[in-house]
């Protein structure tokens, strides 16, 4: 049996539902302290109730708080703003965009408002902050649309580690952000298991990460060669792959052009296409012994093993993918003209 699967299989589990009782400690050592959540939910409770309406008081309930003047500024609200948040607060439900937006349009500032909601509401919202944003890859065209797609990871986190409120798993993400970006926490034995196992296996929080990232960057390079740049500094592999992708489209859609009534050209391997194309003289010979060239690479990447490959392999296989990506874009843009 491979040991490198048996090691794999031997290592603990990450397990997101262990950071929230780090929550504190980890907060301590970051940021010497944590908002006092347990007296700002009691604070809050009779708006979420119904009993109260919300009112300057609460905010200065918020502002009492040791850390929370330290990190947001809360501005007071006139009559008018008061009148709009009458009764919005009283059974708040799950990913309310349009509360959200009408705090969004007072407030003018999604940690402010997601605080609020999260003290008021902690079963349906949580905290957010530019440190958790990075960890999922939380990327959309407004701040309000960055929330709700942000109360959608944290659901998702929920299910899958069984957290009772969304704020718990705020909480433990805000955790586990403590102990991935300060390298004396994530080396402290206390912790460092946890980092470990983190790091080293599969789990939802890297899967949504991925997900969102990959997301954003699809929608911003809308051809397979803007993906295969966006990939080539740091995985010449993937982006050897996107860019055959690209070049298998372009010869197929050159190869589908010459079916006539007459001749029908039946599908085939890549090297027979590029001959048929040759010889139709849609390219010139140099220019199919280039496509192949470019093949070749293509094929060395999906076949590749990036974990064994040394530095060396892996910076020759990245120039031969550099001018695949350079020689199709001039090859487009020949054919397009």
């Amino acid at each position: 049996m491979n040991t490198a699967w048996i090691k794999r299989a031997e290592m603990s589990q990450f397990d997101l539902k262990n950071l929230l009782g780090l929550y504190e400690c980890l907060g301590n050592l970051k940021y010497g302290g944590t908002l006092n959540f347990d007296r700002l939910e009691k604070s809050m409770e009779p708006v979420r109730l119904g009993r109260e309406e919300f009112s300057n008081q609460h905010l200065e309930m918020l502002e009492r708080d040791n850390l929370f003047p330290a990190w947001w500024r809360l501005p007071k609200l006139t009559g008018p703003e008061l009148e709009v948040l009458k009764g919005a607060f009283r059974n708040i439900q799950p990913g309310d965009q349009n509360l959200v937006q009408k705090l969004f349009d007072i407030f003018k500032n999604i940690e402010i408002l997601s605080c609020l909601l999260r003290v008021i509401c902690p079963q349906h919202y949580g905290i957010y902050s530019a440190p958790v944003e990075n960890l999922l890859s939380i990327k959309a065209e407004t701040p309000v649309r960055k929330y709700l797609v942000y109360l959608e990871n944290l659901t998702e986190l929920q299910e899958e580690y069984g957290l009772e409120r969304i704020a718990d798993v705020d909480m433990a993400l805000f955790a586990l952000c403590c102990l991935l970006n300060e390298g004396y926490i994530r080396q402290n034995p206390e912790y460092y298991q946890i980092y470990r196992d983190y790091l080293e296996r599969p789990n939802p929080v890297k899967k949504i990460s991925a997900r969102n990232a990959l997301r954003n960057i699809r929608h911003e390079n809308i051809y397979y060669l803007d993906l295969a740049e966006s990939f080539l500094e740091n995985d010449p592999e993937i982006a050897g792959i996107l860019a055959g992708k690209e070049l298998e489209c372009l010869i197929n859609r050159l190869f589908s052009e010459l079916q006539t009534r007459h001749k029908i050209y039946s599908p085939g391997p890549m090297p027979e296409k590029l001959q048929e194309l040759a010889l139709r003289k849609v390219f010139s010979d140099q220019v199919k012994e280039d496509i192949q060239k470019w093949w070749d690479t293509r094929n060395d990447c999906v076949h590749l093993n990036l974990a064994e490959a040394s530095e060396a392999e892996l910076q020759e296989l990245r120039a031969r993918v550099r001018q695949m990506i350079t020689g199709l874009w001039e090859l487009k843009a020949r054919i397009e003209s």
